[in-house]
């Protein structure tokens, strides 16, 4: 039986199903220690279903950011005995430094490798010091046997300059989009009437929900700004998520007024319900790579206010879905939000159904399954 292993942080569980019903098995290689912003419980939770699902564990310091020289060399010690001992059929790698690590040790074990490239760090919207990377990317390019790219604008800039065999665009991890005609305006009726008596606040109240880590890239603090600008005490931002911003993001509110506005949800795994109540979605983030909080309030039929970054323009098709902005501008979203929160709840066309069905997660799993059939080819 042949076997793969997988060095992660975004991880999808049906491509260790796919795996294993074209008949590997799957090794897993993470830092299960130290695991970013998901709960320690979600952790142990995502652990026991590996066991359950015949697994194999391993356990490597892999960090999620750049981390101490030494400790990348250890890393790169421990993944390369690891890939002497099992004589992994293949390799695929997700996260920036476990891709970089996992391509090294790949090269040197003549095992090859796909890489999952969930966002570049350099994209038309970012800082000049992040294209610094590009010239990392675009040297281990060259012993990449498959580079799959979740936006167009990467795919697109991946196309142009880097060398991998095999270049694929397949739109992110996929989301369940057969829900998107299972709502009801009753539903979010009854959602918000819920949220509202949970969040002790009136009935005349307008629900605007958040989801992501409350970190600078998730950039929250624009729309702390907007409901500043606003100065409708009427309008209560819900934030789902947790991260070291959390302080920051409070004194920020305090100072220009609205923190009585601003509710914290830390990590939360029931998100449809929340955006069921909603009035309105927002998404600032100033760098995505295809935003799943975003196609998930598209699929739960609540408007969503993007930024116009990569990976969130993807799938902002046009005004029934939502609309987009200068993650910079405050004023530029006070306005959306005036304009959009009193929308009225309806479905969407036939035509803008169909073209969202590409990120449906039963499309996606048939291009990954065929990635890794001709990987195995």
């Amino acid at each position: 039986m042949a076997s793969t292993a997988s060095f992660i942080a975004q991880f999808n569980h049906r491509n260790i199903k796919i795996l294993q019903h074209l008949g590997y098995e799957v090794h897993v290689a993470a830092n299960f220690t130290h695991f970013g912003t998901s709960s320690s419980k979600s952790n142990q939770q995502f652990m026991q279903w590996l066991r359950v699902q015949h697994v194999v564990i391993h356990n490597v310091p892999i960090e999620r950011r750049l981390g101490k020289f030494r400790q990348n060399i250890s890393t790169l010690i421990i993944l390369n005995h690891l890939m002497m001992k099992e004589n992994y059929c293949f390799l695929h790698v997700h996260t920036p430094i476990a891709s970089v690590l996992g391509r090294i040790v790949a090269l040197k074990n003549h095992v090859p490798v796909i890489y999952t490239a969930h966002g570049f760090h350099f994209s038309k919207n970012s800082s000049k010091v992040n294209w610094f990377i590009f010239p990392i990317e675009w040297l281990l390019s060259f012993i990449t046997d498959k580079l799959v790219l979740i936006n167009q604008e990467d795919f697109l800039l991946a196309r142009h300059y880097f060398h991998a065999k095999q270049i694929d665009y397949v739109p992110g991890v996929g989301v369940n989009f057969k829900l998107l005609s299972e709502r009801q305006v009753d539903e979010h009726l009854l959602a918000k009437r819920e949220l509202l008596k949970t969040l002790k606040l009136p009935k005349n109240s307008y629900l605007i929900i958040a989801v992501g880590e409350l970190s600078k890239r998730k950039n929250h603090q624009v729309v702390v700004k907007a409901l500043s600008i606003l100065a409708m005490s009427n309008y209560h931002l819900v934030i789902a998520g947790r991260g070291k911003q959390r302080q920051s993001l409070l004194r920020l509110a305090t100072q220009l007024g609205v923190a009585n506005q601003i509710h914290f949800l830390d990590y939360r795994r029931d998100i449809r319900h929340f955006h069921l109540a909603a009035d309105l979605a927002v998404l600032p983030s100033l760098r995505e790579g295809l935003s799943r909080a975003g196609l998930e309030a598209v699929r739960d039929g609540v408007y969503l206010l993007g930024a116009d970054i990569r990976g969130i323009r993807d799938y902002i098709l046009n005004d029934e879905v939502g609309q987009v902005f200068n993650p910079r501008n405050a004023n530029e979203l006070a306005i959306l939000i005036k304009k959009n929160i009193q929308r009225q709840k309806k479905g969407l066309s036939y035509s803008t159904e169909s073209r969202l069905m590409k990120f449906d997660r039963t499309s996606v799993d048939k291009q990954m399954k065929e990635i890794y059939q001709s990987m195995g080819e």
